[in-house]
């Protein structure tokens, strides 16, 4: 799945974060530690230096056991010392720390001569053992330093460091996200601006808001909206004009087909057949005239509402034919549903779903009043073939005529959907449609109810 913009951004800072994070814990790390130990090491052998020199006097005097000058040695940290004399005799101020603790490498650099110092485990705590060679008397002065507290103080930093480490790509992605939200609102706005011009809305602009950031895409995208309404606003007075002067020779067709129909008696088998195609011809064309008339109204912006409110079941039962009156279902909560609307629209509406159904999907086979707390819904169901998935999307649109032979092969502009659609939208309305799972296509106009006190749910 494909992640938006913000959610793009957000993972790229907190990436970003998180890579500073590690690199930023591990140089603090190891600098603090470093240090640290760095000092207490100074610490150590600085103390390890004078205890040394205390025992060097100690030893070469005699005057005392070495047991009895590793006693008395001052001890600013915490230490134990080791004596290890010529004759390679072992002395401890602690019992728990002894010959075995310091490792013989370190020994063995001492003893040559040369100090040294190593990180070594006693007891299995962490210990810094310092040796140096006693002057003048032979043999080696060791002093093991505990290094617990340091060990502390690491392992604290380490976990100081592990939680900033991830509570700051957390941190920094909740920015991220807080910031991106005023960074794509320009983007939102140009959606919403577009979708409304694709809803029908060609008098939608977008509004900067003082933004400079907006305002280049605010002024492009405002001129293309605003020549796009002026080129519709042409289109639909030119069709309302061709449509206007279209209806005085369709009167005059009409009045013709009337005049010759009384003298259908008088006709040839052959004159009558040729008469019944001129009717059904002129009725057609006075049809095709009607709907411009209607849809031109619509896109010059000159709509007539009449709205009131009324029972959807009932103007079905006024509005249908006789012979689908008997296929009306009402539901019992479509029985007494209200809506808010126009009366013509919705009774054109209707008759154009049936009219739909008679000429391309074999008649209408049941149409239906139902309702929920917020919506009644009109639905119009066919014995046809179904709607092809390609038809699903732009059956709505002008013009649109079906793919299937069935229904490509029969006469009609495609105006009757659009109209369809373009009056339940006037009237805050959806319509949708879907093929039905027993067969056949239904077409379910859903118009927000309204309760008792005349507000809508």
């Amino acid at each position: 799945m494909l992640l938006g913009i913000r959610a793009r951004a957000t993972l790229l800072f907190g990436l970003v974060a998180a890579m500073l994070a590690v690199l930023t814990s591990t140089a603090v790390w190891f600098s603090v530690a470093s240090y640290l130990l760095g000092q207490r090491q100074e610490a150590a052998v600085a103390q390890a230096l004078s205890n040394l020199e205390q025992v060097s006097l100690e030893v070469r005097s005699g005057g005392s056991s070495p047991s009895a000058v590793l006693a008395r040695l001052p001890r600013e940290l915490d230490s134990t010392s080791l004596l290890r004399t010529e004759q390679d005799e072992w002395f401890t101020d602690d019992l728990r720390v002894n010959r075995s603790s310091i490792p013989a490498a370190l020994t063995e650099h001492v003893t040559e001569g040369r100090p040294h110092s190593q990180r070594v485990e006693v007891s299995g705590r962490p210990a810094l053992v310092v040796g140096m060679p006693v002057a003048g008397a032979g043999g080696a002065y060791f002093e093991v330093f505990t290094l617990d507290e340091l060990d502390q103080t690491l392992r604290t930093l380490s976990l100081v460091l592990l939680v900033g480490g991830i509570l700051a790509p957390l941190a920094t992605m909740a920015l991220g996200w807080w910031v991106m939200q005023p960074a794509l609102r320009p983007l939102e706005q140009v959606a919403d601006a577009v979708a409304a011009i694709a809803r029908g809305d060609v008098s939608a602009r977008l509004d900067a808001r003082g933004d400079p950031a907006l305002r280049s895409i605010a002024d492009s995208f405002n001129k293309t909206a605003a020549a796009l309404e002026r080129r519709m606003r042409m289109d639909a007075k030119f069709a309302a004009d061709v449509s206007h002067e279209l209806r005085s020779p369709l009167t005059t067709m009409v009045n013709t087909v009337q005049l010759m129909d009384g003298y259908r008696g008088s006709m040839a088998p052959e004159g009558r057949e040729v008469l019944d195609l001129l009717r059904a011809e002129v009725d057609g064309f006075q049809r095709l005239v009607q709907d411009l008339l209607e849809i031109s109204r619509a896109d010059a912006g000159s709509h007539q509402f009449t709205l009131v409110e009324f029972r959807l079941a009932d103007l079905a039962r006024q509005a249908l034919p006789q012979r689908l009156v008997e296929r009306l279902e009402v539901t019992s909560a479509g029985a007494e549903a209200v809506v808010r609307g126009d009366k013509r629209r919705l009774e054109r509406v209707l008759m154009n779903l049936v009219d739909n159904a008679d000429r391309h999907g074999h008649g209408a086979h049941r149409v239906v009043v139902d309702a929920t707390d917020d919506v009644v819904c009109l639905a119009v169901e066919d014995s046809g073939p179904g709607l092809m998935t390609e038809e699903l999307e732009g059956i709505f649109d002008r013009f649109s005529r079906g793919r299937r032979s069935e229904r490509g092969s029969t006469d009609g502009a495609g105006l009757g959907l659009a109209l369809v659609a373009q009056h339940v939208r006037l009237l805050d309305g959806t319509v949708t449609a879907e093929n039905r799972p027993s067969g056949g296509a239904r077409f379910v106009v859903r118009l927000p109810r309204v309760d008792s006190a005349g507000t809508r749910c």
